[in-house]
């Protein structure tokens, strides 16, 4: 990914939200990641080739695509993109993990599931699991 040109469409769209609309390649005056992508690259602007324009100014590959111009993106989305990566179509990044920050073991980075225990069943003081009664 060309993250020059990605952080230039987050600016973009940060510095004039009401031209941002995710919906549509191109609504008017409002445009969706792609659309914003396909302008900012110089290209003719036109709804029959923005994917093709936008991942090529961004250096996406396909599947970075799916991820991007979906309709339901939020800002924060692209966003995370840049400190996280992009997730697979089962929700995960590059490294293993969901948006939560869970492997699909359900550990966490430092290896702790979400109730704080690793996969031994202590916690971060080496503590056990108290066993309910």
């Amino acid at each position: 990914m060309n993250i020059e040109n990605y952080k230039a469409v987050l600016a973009k769209i940060e510095a004039d939200p009401e031209t941002w609309d995710q919906r549509m390649w191109h609504c008017f005056t409002a445009h969706c990641f792609g659309g914003h992508s396909q302008i900012l690259s110089g290209c003719k602007v036109d709804s029959v080739n923005t994917r093709r324009d936008a991942r090529i100014w961004l250096d996406l590959a396909a599947h970075e695509a799916d991820y991007l111009f979906r309709s339901y993106r939020t800002l924060k989305d692209f966003k995370r993109v840049l400190t996280d990566g992009f997730y697979d179509i089962n929700g995960f990044n590059s490294d293993g993990f969901n948006s939560e920050g869970f492997n699909v073991d359900g550990f966490d980075r430092n290896r702790f599931d979400r109730n704080g225990f690793d996969c031994d069943g202590l916690d971060k003081n080496n503590q056990p699991k108290k066993e309910a009664k």
